[in-house]
């Protein structure tokens, strides 16, 4: 029980640190934690996730000084996080579901950060059709759109939308179709999907769930007119 406690401890620290964009001191926080428990399969998750992160901050930092040594730390933390995620894929007759399709997903992201374009579509449609729910469209819109395909993603972001049933899925999906079309310089199309992701917000049974504060400021950093509204307020 104690080490029950103490693993959730962790897990609960590591998500704040996810939440904050503290990637590297989360990796070397869940590196500690694995030397104690190698084979615990949700930290093992949370190390890919932390590996492939921490790696993509390396690859836009504007601030390098060695680019070379740079490059190579980035390749390294990418592999080990690819290694990671075909193990626990390999291993998935006995995962739980939410282990096995977050290392997909998580796969289909690093392929798409690597410019596998092929790969990471392939990837992430397999996951779509193994669970075709509104949590995958939008990860799979994600994927798309970290490949630059707008168009591919806003079929993915619309899909989410159809799927989501409960009222924190709806105020999730249009949320990120809200981002998209933002990013797409659809600007009042982006503001009316803020309105209906508040709409069904205020209806969620658990808004602590979805973390209001964490969703208004990524709300307001991708869409920057929402500052003149009171949408957010």
């Amino acid at each position: 029980m104690l080490e029950t406690k103490q693993s959730q401890k962790y897990l609960l620290g590591l998500e704040r640190l996810a939440q904050q964009g503290k990637y590297r001191v989360g990796l070397q926080t869940v590196e500690k934690y694995l030397k104690q428990h190698p084979a615990m399969d949700e930290f093992l998750l949370k190390h890919a996730f932390f590996l492939y992160h921490h790696a993509a901050d390396l690859k836009y930092s504007r601030n390098a000084k060695k680019e070379r040594t740079r490059t190579l730390k980035i390749i390294n933390y990418f592999n080990q996080a690819i290694r990671v995620c075909r193990e626990l894929i390999k291993r998935k007759k006995f995962l739980p579901q939410r282990i096995y399709l977050n290392a997909r997903i998580y796969l289909a992201q690093i392929y798409a950060m690597l410019g596998k374009s092929r790969k990471a579509k392939t990837f992430v449609r397999a996951t779509y059709n193994y669970l075709p729910i509104s949590l995958t469209a939008e990860r799979a819109a994600d994927v798309y759109r970290r490949l630059n395909d707008l168009d591919g993603a806003l079929r993915w972001h619309q899909r989410a939308v159809k799927k989501a049933k409960k009222a924190d899925e709806k105020a999730i999906a249009h949320a990120g179709l809200a981002m998209l079309y933002r990013h797409m310089g659809k600007v009042e199309k982006a503001i009316e999907e803020v309105r209906i992701a508040i709409y069904f917000f205020k209806r969620v049974k658990h808004p602590k769930l979805l973390n209001p504060k964490l969703l208004i400021k990524i709300l307001r950093s991708h869409i920057p007119e929402l500052k003149k509204t009171t949408l957010l307020v």
